[in-house]
Order: structure tokens, then C-alpha cells, then sequence
């Protein structure tokens, strides 16, 4: 499963915004590093690391994600997809705070956010013998 982002003009896309902006008051030092390698994070990319391994071509299917609610629902939904834990209490509040005001305007009256994104589930098949093996001998079968 791959991360696809934001459907566009609802509240995760504005979530998203927020929580760069506030990343980037966080002194270096406290922030997560980016973890992994970025080509895990396109089709491409995944044949790039994958077809040395003997696995054939990726299939890729985009599947949207609804998590629209009401606002404290939504906030605790989006606020759990994300490594919070280098920000203190009162930033974490105000990124709340913020998010609740940034979305009030598309609430519908029946105290709806709409919020979506997209994933993307990655399928690749291992065709035949591995070219080696973790221990660094060749493989072989008996």
C-alpha cells in the first residue's frame, strides 16, 4: 500500500498544509527524517527496486479513502495517519485549532467534513528463482 494524497478541495488537502507549515516551525533537530526509499513511493520506482529480485512488473490500483465526519472525528482520523510525537501538547492543540477553523467553511449543515484521499495497493509477483540469496550464495533447489 502506497500513499496516493489528497482528492483535492477538502479537509485533508487543508490538514496536509497545516502540518507542513507547522513541521517547518520545529527545530530540525526534533523533526522525523524522511525514512525509506522514495522510489517505494511510485509504480516506477517499485519495478526500479523490485525487477533485480526477480519480481515482475508492479500492478497498480488506486482505491479512494472517505473518512468525512464530524470535525473531531475527521481531526482524530488525520492526526492519526502522522508521526505527531516531536510536537509538543500546546503545538499539537493549536494545529487542532487551526484545522477546526480551516474547515469550519466546508462543514454542510449536518456537521459534515468531507474528507478523502487516495491509496494505492502495489501487487508484484516473484517470477521463477530468486538471482541470489540473502546470504550472498547462489540459490539452488533440490
Amino acid at each position: 500500500m502506497v500513499g496516493g494524497g489528497a482528492v483535492g478541495g477538502e479537509s485533508y488537502e487543508r490538514f496536509l498544509g497545516l502540518l507542513r507549515r507547522t513541521i517547518e516551525e520545529v527545530p530540525a533537530a526534533r523533526r522525523i527524517p524522511a525514512l525509506g526509499d522514495r522510489r517505494t513511493r511510485s509504480r516506477d520506482g517499485l519495478d526500479e527496486v523490485l525487477g533485480p529480485a526477480g519480481f515482475g512488473p508492479v500492478s497498480w490500483e488506486t482505491v479512494p479513502i472517505d473518512l468525512s465526519g464530524p470535525v473531531e472525528e475527521v481531526w482524530a482520523a488525520v492526526s492519526g495517519l502522522y508521526d505527531l510525537g516531536p510536537l509538543d501538547g500546546g503545538t499539537v492543540e493549536r494545529l487542532r485549532e487551526a484545522f477546526v477553523a480551516e474547515v469550519r467553511a466546508m462543514t454542510t449543515p449536518e456537521g459534515i467534513v468531507p474528507c478523502a484521499f487516495t491509496i494505492h495497493l502495489a501487487t508484484a509477483r516473484l517470477g521463477g528463482r530468486l538471482p541470489y540469496s540473502p546470504s550472498g550464495s547462489k540459490s539452488s533447489t533440490k
